[in-house]
């Protein structure tokens, strides 16, 4: 067995410590899901209709990838479904042309 010096912090494996960064990502965007409006939630749901199930592989997808580096990290459920911000807004003006 190696001894380390009292004075230098423990050495976890790097995968460890992205194992934690997921779940505490993933722990914040639970914690938050209620916060979400309403009318994101229909628009999700229909999007995720109109695409046969598609969107739903695609956020199922999103969330593994939480924590996994900084521009996965999210403070919270409104910034995560932020992202599909720009898919609803471009189904909602193909819809009303």
């Amino acid at each position: 067995m190696q001894r380390r010096n009292a004075a230098e912090p423990p050495q976890f494996p790097q995968s460890a410590l992205c194992e934690a960064a997921c779940y505490r990502a993933l722990e914040r965007i639970a914690a938050t899901v209620d916060a979400v409006d309403y009318i994101t939630y229909a628009n999700l749901a229909n999007l995720n209709a109109a695409l046969r199930g598609g969107l739903l592989d695609l956020i199922e997808l999103q969330l593994k990838c939480v924590g996994a580096g900084p521009t996965l990290d999210f403070e919270d459920a409104a910034e995560f479904l932020a992202r599909f911000r720009p898919v609803i807004d471009a189904a909602l003006r193909r819809r009303l042309q």
